[in-house]
C-alpha cells in the first residue's frame, strides 16, 4: 500500500509537470501568432465601416492615359494652325495677268453686218420722194416696189367687224389653181362660186388675221380663201399718197370649174 500511494504521488507530479509546460507552449504560441498579426501590413483600399470601395484601371504601357489625350489634340490642332498660318504668309500672291492688246488692223474698212430690220429699213423704195408743185408747194410720193400711181386705193363700200375701214386688195401676184385647190371642200363645192374675207395687210405684200364676210351660200369658199390666204401677195392700200400698212383690205376669189382636153 505505501508502494502504491508513492506511485500516485510520483504520477501526479509528473502530469503537473507536463501540463505546465503544455501551457507555457500555448502561451508562447499564442504570443507568436500576436506578433504575426501585429507586424503584418493591412491590405490596400480596405477600411473599417461600411465604405463604398473604388477601382481604377490604369493604362497600359503602349497607350496613353485618357487625361493625357485631349491636352494633346488641343497640342496638335494649335501647332496645325500656327502652320497653315505660317504658309499662308510665305506663299507669294498669283501673279495678276496682263491684258493683251489686240492689234488694230490697218488697210481698208470691213463690212458691216446688218440685220433684216436693217435691211428693211434702209429700202429707198419705201422712202417717200419729194416733188415740187407749179406753186412751190412740196407731194410725198410713194412707190409699193412695183409701181404704182398717185391715186387713192378705193375702199370696198362696207366696213369691217370691228369698224375698221375696208380697201379693194391690189395683187402683186394672184393665187394660182395649185394653191388654192387644196382648200376646196369637194363636197360642198357648187361651181360657179366665189368666196370673200377680209385681211389685214402687214410687211412684204402678205396679209394676217384673216376672216370671213361672204361666199356662195353652202359651198364653204370663203373659208377656202381664208385658210389659203397666207400664200397671197397684195400691195398695202394707198391713202394720201402713202402706203398705209397694217390697214384692212378685202380679197375676193371667184371658183369656176375646168375641163381640161384631152
Amino acid at each position: 500500500m505505501m508502494w502504491l500511494r508513492t506511485r500516485l504521488f510520483a504520477d501526479s507530479g509528473l502530469l503537473r509537470r507536463r501540463g505546465a509546460a503544455l501551457l507555457i507552449a500555448l502561451v508562447i504560441e499564442l504570443l507568436l501568432l500576436a506578433l504575426l498579426l501585429f507586424f503584418v501590413p493591412p491590405l490596400p483600399g480596405r477600411k473599417h465601416g461600411n465604405s463604398l470601395n473604388t477601382f481604377g484601371i490604369e493604362a497600359s504601357k503602349g497607350e496613353e492615359s485618357p487625361d493625357k489625350k485631349p491636352a494633346e489634340k488641343q497640342e496638335k490642332k494649335a501647332a496645325r494652325a500656327q502652320k497653315t498660318q505660317a504658309q499662308a504668309q510665305t506663299q507669294p500672291p498669283p501673279p495678276v495677268p496682263t491684258p493683251i492688246e489686240t492689234p488694230v488692223p490697218v488697210g481698208p474698212p470691213t463690212f458691216l453686218k446688218l440685220s433684216r430690220n436693217d435691211y428693211q429699213q434702209g429700202d429707198i423704195s419705201k422712202v417717200p420722194s419729194r416733188a415740187e408743185t407749179t406753186d412751190g408747194a412740196s407731194t410725198e410720193t410713194a412707190d409699193a416696189g412695183g409701181g404704182g400711181g398717185s391715186n387713192d386705193t378705193p375702199t370696198a363700200g362696207r366696213k369691217g367687224r370691228n369698224g375698221e375701214t375696208l380697201y379693194i386688195a391690189e395683187w402683186v401676184r394672184e393665187p394660182t389653181n395649185a394653191e388654192l385647190n387644196p382648200y376646196i371642200n369637194e363636197n360642198r363645192a357648187r361651181f360657179p362660186g366665189f368666196g370673200l374675207v377680209a385681211c389685214r395687210t402687214a410687211a412684204r405684200n402678205r396679209v394676217e388675221d384673216c376672216y370671213e364676210l361672204d361666199e356662195t351660200r353652202g359651198t364653204g369658199f370663203a373659208g377656202s380663201v381664208r385658210q389659203a390666204a397666207f400664200q397671197f401677195l397684195v400691195r398695202p392700200p394707198r391713202v394720201n399718197n402713202k402706203l398705209m400698212v397694217g390697214e384692212w383690205v378685202t380679197i375676193r376669189i371667184d371658183y369656176h370649174r375646168t375641163v381640161r382636153e384631152r
